[in-house]
């Protein structure tokens, strides 16, 4: 089992329209982009499972390939933009999601081929041999990352957050995870807010003990407070 990134960027992607950061703008000169964080993985039987769906043409990447499901962690328009196209497939899609009342738009007053299912934290939700485990998250909606599990991989997938709950922290120790990916998308001059600084992704990784660990949710901004003040990560972006 391999996850594969679409993008693993903030709402804003990178570059940034008319920024003209070192980071930006490098990103210009070598023909580049990031986009919103977004990520699939592709089962033994060749079918797609979606790892949230914030790239907007996710329904002309995957052509001609079946997508089994769409494994949600929040209805905020950059991890849901591409159901506005997908939602008109000629097959029907599962979507797993956590709790919410108004999810994005008009997704649920017109779901057409999508067919929405609730989540529940900690409830195992299997596709295709792989297990999906939601996990709570902090973030201004409601959020659960995932538990992701195959005969020979265990991945986590922690995006958006801004802390992890302590029962969440528990049932992650408990796993032997091989790798781990994280949201550390607090811009540097904020001290507190809806997702991760990159220290305060660190200390989680630290705890979870995965592997391999990697930050996600990325923006021009933090790559270029990074850059400005040689700062050394232990764990990369993506």
């Amino acid at each position: 089992m391999e996850i594969k990134f679409l993008g693993t960027a903030d709402s804003g992607g990178i570059p940034v329209h008319n920024c003209l950061c070192s980071i930006c703008e490098d990103y210009r000169v070598k023909n580049r982009q990031n986009l919103a964080t977004c990520a699939y993985i592709e089962s033994d039987n060749k079918e797609i499972i979606l790892l949230d769906a914030g790239v907007e043409n996710i329904s002309f990447i995957f052509g001609k390939k079946t997508i089994k499901a769409v494994m949600m962690t929040h209805f905020h328009p950059d991890h849901a933009l591409g159901l506005l196209r997908l939602r008109y497939s000629k097959d029907s899609i599962d979507c797993y999601h956590p709790k919410d009342k108004n999810g994005f738009s008009d997704l649920f007053k017109h779901k057409k081929a999508i067919i929405y299912h609730e989540n529940v934290p900690f409830e195992k939700i299997i596709i295709n041999e792989i297990e999906f485990t939601p996990i709570p998250l902090k973030h201004s909606k409601n959020t659960t990352g995932y538990l992701i599990e195959s005969k020979n991989k265990t991945i986590a997938y922690l995006t958006d957050c801004a802390g992890l709950y302590n029962s969440s922290i528990d049932f992650l120790k408990s796993k032997n995870i091989d790798e781990c990916y994280i949201d550390a998308g607090l811009s540097p001059n904020l001290s507190k807010g809806n997702h991760l600084h990159f220290e305060e992704a660190t200390k989680i990784l630290d705890e979870i003990g995965a592997k391999k660990s990697f930050l996600i949710h990325t923006s021009h901004t933090i790559l270029e407070h990074i850059k400005l003040n040689n700062i050394k990560l232990k764990y990369k972006y993506l």
